[in-house]
């Protein structure tokens, strides 16, 4: 009678683990992914402010980014700016 109960218990955690795997597969072949934004390609992307200000022109939109974080943060533009904040 335990035999009987355990080989019973064991089947039923076997097809358990199937069923669940399964539903797993079905989950993961319903959900659509988006990784585009892992490969953006942004320094090869024209910069899309460069219609509205003209130091965009010619800009990549890595560059934008980068010109946008230097302009936030006040990095100096020339080597006469940082003299001039050195002293």
């Amino acid at each position: 009678m335990v035999k009987r109960l355990l080989v019973r218990a064991g089947i039923g955690l076997a097809l358990a683990a199937v069923a669940r795997i399964g539903i797993q597969k079905l989950m993961d072949a319903n959900r659509e992914d988006d990784h585009t934004y892992l490969n953006p390609r942004w320094d090869e992307t024209p910069s899309v402010d460069a219609d509205k200000d003209m130091g965009e022109v010619g800009l990549t939109q890595l560059d934008s980014i980068y010109r946008a974080e230097w302009q936030a943060n006040a990095y100096p533009r020339s080597e006469a700016e940082r003299k001039a904040l050195e002293e």
